[in-house]
């Protein structure tokens, strides 16, 4: 798991430094993510490669939009394999997905003070 794993100053200088709008995408992404993450695990263990490719992908720029690094990296990682074909790879990745996905909510829970 990366150290940092929700860049807050890369994110609000993407943002011109408006932080009311960052907390407003930081709480879509507080539903969003996990969302999105269900709908990547079920795509990766019902074997529908084209719908691992479409979830990892949103989850990459989701993920990438909050400056949260590692699991965007992940998601494009499965995105890579699932392109290929190589659902094991997708599998194999997953449980990775969810440490880091746990990490990153953490830190953008603490960050918004909830």
């Amino acid at each position: 798991m990366s150290e940092v794993v929700f860049n807050e100053q890369a994110f609000y200088s993407h943002l011109g430094g408006d932080r009311e709008l960052g907390s407003e995408i930081l709480k879509v992404y507080m539903v969003d993510a996990p969302a999105r993450t269900e709908s990547l695990a079920e795509a990766v263990r019902n074997g529908d490669q084209a719908l691992v490719v479409k979830y990892s992908h949103a989850l990459k720029g989701i993920s990438a939009t909050i400056r949260a690094n590692a699991i965007a990296l992940l998601a494009e990682r499965i995105e890579m394999a699932s392109r290929k074909g190589d659902l094991d790879r997708a599998r194999q990745l997953m449980p990775k997905v969810y440490m880091e996905l746990e990490a990153v909510l953490g830190a953008v829970k603490e960050h918004l003070g909830k």
